[in-house]
């Protein structure tokens, strides 16, 4: 069966989705930042880690929370297409923030674990965002 994602760009409008951040210190004492959501799933509250897609993708989102203290995690769908065409729908996510001057900055991000991914889909049932077989 083909996972089928009601989901369109922006989809949290209504029920906005924040990305915030907080420092933690290595084994080696160097403070680094981890990255959120938090919200709450019948009744518990949970805490949802999420990692850039890509390493590189630390300091994008230095830069966003440079503007902000908590990005907007805007949600979307994309498709991609295999050699035997098969078309498979997945979701996508990226911290967005926008300064004092309009000017929109946005980086790429994903649950850090496969738990976290199934966290996270709890949060958006329990927001009444509909997403089947992700």
């Amino acid at each position: 069966m083909e996972n089928e994602i009601k989901v369109k760009e922006n989809v949290n409008k209504e029920n906005k989705i924040f990305l915030e951040r907080e420092s933690f210190k290595g084994s080696d004492g160097r403070d680094f930042w981890s990255y959120f959501v938090s919200g709450k799933v019948r009744n518990r509250n949970v805490k949802v880690d999420f990692i850039p897609k890509d390493k590189g993708g630390y300091e994008p989102l230095d830069i966003i929370f440079d503007v902000t203290k908590k990005a907007e995690l805007i949600l979307g769908e994309e498709e991609m297409t295999s050699d035997s065409g098969k078309v498979t729908k997945y979701l996508t996510y990226k911290a967005h923030a926008v300064d004092n001057d309009g000017i929109v900055y946005e980086c790429s991000v994903k649950p850090s674990k496969d738990s976290d991914k199934a966290l996270f889909n709890m949060l958006l049932n329990s927001l009444h965002i509909e997403i089947k077989g992700a």
